[in-house]
């Protein structure tokens, strides 16, 4: 660099007067664009950035869990209860009440979040119990589209 540096300044005067040399400013600009250009996309490889896409997607299907009929209802026993009948009413009203196949699928003697036992965790508890309710409204809801 010593050898440009010296050239400028033997030379600052015919820089600071004379025109640059015709086709300059399409050269620098198009120097300028492809470096600016390199220096962007780099770093950014197909593979990361689709990895990233991917547990992105990941991540909102297991926080959000599209089709989850318990989306939003808290983790307590008689919650997740109360949310599966209002879903089974909401399949009463939509479908004849001589179906007695809905009510044989829907329908218990004792529910149950009062039969499981009481050592398991409140979370084991939630999760057996909306996979559970999950089930059954997922064969009311076949039942309905017949």
């Amino acid at each position: 660099m010593t050898e440009l540096e010296q050239y400028i300044r033997d030379h600052a005067a015919a820089f600071d007067t004379e025109a640059p040399a015709a086709g300059h400013k399409a050269r620098f600009l198009a120097r300028y664009y492809f470096t600016s250009f390199r220096a962007k996309t780099r770093n950014l490889h197909p593979a990361p950035v689709f990895a990233f896409a991917l547990a992105a997607c990941i991540a909102l299907v297991l926080f959000i869990r599209p089709g989850d009929p318990f989306r939003g209802v808290s983790n307590e026993p008689e919650a997740i209860y109360l949310a599966y009948m209002d879903r089974v009413a909401a399949l009463y009203q939509a479908m004849p009440l001589e179906d007695d196949i809905l009510r044989e699928i829907t329908e218990e003697d004792e529910p149950l979040f009062a039969q499981l036992p009481d050592d398991i965790s409140s979370r084991q508890r939630a999760r057996i119990l909306k996979n559970h309710y999950g089930e059954l409204l997922s064969a009311a809801r076949q039942l309905k589209k017949q």
